[in-house]
């Protein structure tokens, strides 16, 4: 990098300037080398992170007197961050950060509440691509399903309700998969997981029938879910305890960047017929990323060093419930109105694949800042605070979208996608908290299967109510469920800030240790 500052300061802007930097991007150390201080007319100063999200990082600052008590200051900073990726995407923001220095407390909106290691930041670009895979290829069904039926069935909303219901039968292959994470680690099942699900992907573009790609999708969405729960795992068993929902929130930003691609490519669905085979044979974009994910993710410090005495492996009973209560009803809701909201839109407001793409566009793009705001809010002020709120605009407004036309139907839509995915960051990142290392793996199959067991009885349930009372009728009936878990989150443990083998030796009941 070249040239990053010249500027004229006073003896006291140079000693500031001069002091290493300790803030939320990173911490300097100076070269022991450098005897040169504010008080010399002239000298120079190199300055290493000490701690930071670099692969590398130099800063090299000279001044030279241009007057009474005014120095000329050129500074120069190097760096290159710890980000497989999507380090072209942060390099602006953490350039403009690292210009002056700031002061302990600053907190830039892009960056975590806390600082970063290089293998954290690496930790958490790696959990962020699983994340883009997952989202394109868990979408990929949600978004052509209606293309596909009506080419291979009868395209009826009972029939897509069936379909998907049954591609979440699959969810034994989460549980097990994940089962095996605990024995044999997160990583090795991340990689497998994913590679395994892309190839079942492209498989499902070249299905005869609507039978066929079901069964194919049932084991290539179950296995894209047991992928991204174990690149969590290793995110949050590795990241700061203060910082744990924020990067769930991320999380959940590349998943909807996933999902955005097939998106993208659902107007290939209107070119014939057989069009939605062009939009599954777009999973091919998904093999260089799985290969560059695996590429960078360690295994979790935690899982090597992990206690496997019996105490250690205990599943406190109560958590599991009121998690599995909260994610089956929650789901519910969720999987029948993502799943069928583009036959909603094609059949019941005509609109065409083109029309679904920006429909989709404009009216998620403000959950974005829901995720972001989200994740920061569950890290600073508690999940609760941001799990309550965000429910109940889901089921709301969620429910509003299908009763609604016109401009007010877009702005329900928009409502729901921007307040609703406050939640997404506390619900992401609690089922890791409030469970043991040994059983972790399991214990998030296990609350995975419960939350496919609602989007099962969901979708079964949107099938039957739609067909017979309509898409409003049939939504208002099912938004009860988020209403009644955000309910229940007010009984979620506490956990931001606090290391998790704290929330693990604490007893069922207790309030919030400190951090």
């Amino acid at each position: 990098m070249g040239r990053d500052l010249v500027v004229v300061v006073d003896s006291g802007e140079l000693a500031r300037r001069l002091e290493p930097r300790d803030d939320v991007v990173v911490r300097e150390e100076r070269n022991e080398d450098d005897g040169a201080g504010p008080g010399d007319p002239t000298g120079t100063a190199t300055y290493r992170a000490a701690d930071g999200p670099f692969r590398s990082y130099e800063r090299h600052v000279s001044w030279e007197p241009s007057g009474p008590d005014s120095y000329t200051l050129t500074q120069w900073i190097r760096f290159w961050p710890a980000i497989p990726v999507f380090a072209p995407l942060w390099h602006w923001f953490i350039r403009q950060g690292l210009r002056d220095p700031k002061p302990p407390n600053w907190r830039p909106f892009w960056a975590l509440p806390n600082r970063l290691n290089p293998r954290q930041s690496t930790v958490l670009a790696s959990m962020a691509l699983f994340h883009v895979v997952g989202g394109m290829l868990y979408a990929f069904l949600t978004n052509v399903l209606t293309f596909a039926a009506a080419d291979l069935g009868d395209g009826s909303a009972g029939e897509q309700s069936v379909v998907l219901a049954v591609s979440r039968v699959g969810v034994v292959l989460t549980i097990a998969t994940m089962a095996f994470a605990d024995r044999i680690g997160r990583r090795r099942v991340a990689v497998g997981a994913a590679g395994a699900a892309v190839a079942f992907t492209l498989a499902s573009a070249l299905a005869p029938g609507l039978v066929v790609l079901a069964a194919l999708q049932t084991v290539s969405r179950n296995l894209a879910i047991a992928a991204m729960l174990a690149a969590d795992t290793v995110s949050v068993e590795e990241l700061p305890a203060g910082s744990r929902a924020a990067a769930q929130g991320l999380g959940a930003l590349s998943y909807g960047l996933g999902a955005g691609v097939v998106v993208l490519a659902l107007p290939l669905a209107d070119l014939g017929s057989s069009g939605w085979r062009l939009v599954f044979a777009a999973s091919v974009l998904c093999v260089p990323l799985v290969w560059i994910a695996a590429k960078h993710l360690p295994e979790s410090t935690r899982f090597t060093e992990r206690d496997t005495s019996v105490r250690a492996r205990r599943v406190s009973p109560a958590r599991f419930a009121l998690l599995a209560a909260l994610f089956f009803l929650l789901n519910a809701f969720v999987a029948p109105s993502s799943q069928l909201q583009n036959d909603y839109l094609r059949v019941d407001r005509g609109f065409a694949g083109s029309r679904i793409t920006l429909f989709l566009i404009v009216t998620a793009l403000p959950g974005l800042f829901g995720i972001l705001v989200g994740g920061r809010l569950a890290d600073r002020r508690g999940r609760r605070l941001a799990l309550v709120p965000g429910l109940l605009a889901l089921g709301g407004f969620g429910a509003l979208f299908f009763v609604l036309s016109g401009a007010p139907m877009w702005i329900a839509a928009t409502l729901a996608a921007m307040l609703g995915t406050l939640s997404v960051p506390a619900l992401g990142v609690l089922a890791p908290e409030l469970f043991p290392t040994a059983r972790r793996g399991a214990a998030r199959g296990g609350l995975s299967a419960m939350g496919t067991a609602g989007s099962a009885v969901g979708l079964l349930l949107a099938g039957v109510l739609v067909d017979n009372l309509g898409y409003g009728n049939a939504f208002l009936w099912l938004s009860i469920g988020p209403l009644i878990a955000a309910m229940l989150a007010l009984g979620v443990p506490e956990t931001s800030g606090v290391e998790l083998e704290e929330l693990n030796e604490r007893r069922d009941g207790e309030g919030r240790a400190s951090p």
